[in-house]
């Protein structure tokens, strides 16, 4: 159901737009379509920026693991931990 409402407000959204873009020409001229325009780009910009840090903050990172599997990561986690992390070698 979220999905049904997000297109029918993002038709809503471009049909403003369009209406917008009209409305400058017919008040202002190709100058004000420009400045329009701009203003409409950096406002879905945003928009899509502030959706993408919602998806982003909303899913956990990947599960560190509590202990190592073997002796060799083990002494790559502990140099990593110490600071070193361009001498740890990971197990393959």
């Amino acid at each position: 159901m979220a999905a049904r409402e997000v297109r029918v407000e993002s038709a809503l959204v471009a049909v403003a737009a369009a209406l917008a873009v009209v409305v400058a020409y017919v008040a202002g001229g190709p100058r004000t379509v420009w400045i329009v325009s701009a203003a409409e780009v950096a406002l879905v910009m945003m928009d899509v920026a502030r959706r993408f840090r919602v998806r982003t903050q909303d899913r956990p990172g990947p599960p560190e693991p509590e202990a190592a599997h073997c002796e060799r990561c083990r002494r790559a986690r502990e140099r990593l931990d110490a600071g070193s992390a361009g001498n740890a070698v990971g197990h393959q």
